[in-house]
């Protein structure tokens, strides 16, 4: 019994220190600190034949312009940043994504935010992203992209994506510029 237990006890924090905010309710599993520094980066090294694909999308921004999957075909790499309002960890890292999305935009690296809550709670959405003076797209999830975004486990989840739609690439967790930047610049080196 005790055995079970402690198996019980290490699978849980395990699954716990795996996510960063996990429900609307906005609490964390760690502080915003600790996930900036604990959380993995996971980058595939498949070859574009066997690359899971983002799900090709027709949507609209949070400020009303149609956007697509066809966006992907304008970058070498796009950055595709999932996140809510109500997570903290994925707000505190927009302000760095904004930085990356500065830093990175002549080199054909993009930036794109998913704001999972931007179809029931606009406003904040909004709020946010003038705040943090974001210049960078963020999508208001529907169709395919609302499967995918349900589909994550931890917020804030990015995903690495080719100029074909591949995901080559995927950090869950908050980073800082300089996590972000590592983590472009080793998958763009593998292209």
């Amino acid at each position: 019994m005790k055995r079970k237990l402690l198996i019980l006890g290490v699978a849980l924090m395990m699954i716990a220190s795996a996510t960063a905010c996990s429900s609307k309710s906005g609490t964390t599993k760690k502080d915003e600190t600790d996930v900036k520094t604990e959380s993995t980066v996971a980058s595939t090294d498949k070859k574009s034949d066997n690359s899971e694909k983002f799900p090709e999308f027709k949507a609209k921004t949070v400020d009303g312009e149609d956007i697509s999957s066809d966006i992907f075909k304008n970058s070498k790499l796009t950055v595709v940043n999932t996140w809510g309002s109500w997570c903290g960890p994925c707000v505190a890292e927009i302000p760095e994504l904004q930085k990356l999305y500065e830093n990175m935009k002549d080199k054909g690296v993009n930036v794109v935010g998913l704001a999972q809550d931007a179809g029931t709670d606009i406003d904040a959405v909004k709020d946010i992203i003038s705040k943090n003076k974001v210049t960078y797209q963020n999508i208001v999830p529907e169709g395919a992209v609302t499967d995918f975004v349900m589909g994550i486990q931890a917020f804030p989840t990015t995903v690495l994506v080719d100029s074909k739609g591949n995901i080559v690439g995927k950090i869950e967790g908050g980073r800082n510029l300089e996590a972000f930047t590592q983590a472009v610049e080793d998958a763009l080196s593998k292209m």
